[in-house]
């Protein structure tokens, strides 16, 4: 009995012995420390930028209550096609005053490929436009010292396809040029306030 107490107590010294070197030395826990960021994005959603369209630059002569010149602009063909009274009215050859269709590019969309664009004009803005003076619409063509009551409206598309997420959509228009033209009228326009064209996809 003696012996296998003396047995007993030589087991017990020896774990505990063996417990408090495993605690010195650390082995029975460990802990590590490291760090993560977190990143995250914005973007528009949908954005639309336009190049204004350009009906040229017209020979015109000083005239008083002839019927009206009208302009119109293709925006398919981007051709230009005058009407109306068009006694010595003709196009100015130089190269700098060249008519252009106006262009918009529409980026961002979500919408699958083949989704219809919804295009609108708001609140009518882009009907019976008017001009003011502009020396910065063409080169080397000052700005019209007494406006001429010159009026536009635009034809732009109701709608138009996307392509893996954009679009681009042509537009074109009419302006007309009134019957009494003098000399104070010619010079560069521009319209007074611009359209305001509002472009919509199907969200996803």
């Amino acid at each position: 009995m003696k012996t296998q107490m003396k047995q007993f107590t030589k087991i017990a010294a020896a774990t505990a012995l063996l417990a408090a070197s495993l605690i010195s030395t650390g082995a029975m826990a460990e802990s590590v420390t490291s760090s993560i960021d977190a990143k995250a994005g914005l973007q528009p959603a949908l954005e639309m930028t336009c190049t204004p369209l350009s009906f040229g630059v017209w020979r015109v002569p000083v005239r008083t209550g002839t019927g009206v010149t009208t302009i119109t602009l293709d925006a398919g063909a981007n051709s230009v096609t005058a009407g109306g009274e068009l006694n010595r009215v003709a196009k100015s050859s130089n190269g700098a005053w060249i008519h252009n269709k106006g262009v918009c590019t529409v980026s961002g969309s979500r919408a699958a490929d083949n989704t219809l664009a919804s295009i609108t004009v708001n609140s009518s803005s882009g009907t019976n436009m008017a001009f003011i003076g502009d020396a910065a619409s063409f080169t080397s063509l000052a700005a019209a010292n007494t406006p001429a009551d010159l009026r536009a409206t635009l034809d732009v598309p109701t709608s138009s396809t996307f392509q893996t997420g954009a679009t681009t959509f042509n537009i074109g228009g009419v302006l007309t040029i009134p019957g009494t033209i003098i000399a104070a009228n010619y010079g560069g326009y521009k319209t007074s306030t611009a359209a305001s064209i509002t472009a919509a996809d199907v969200m996803p």
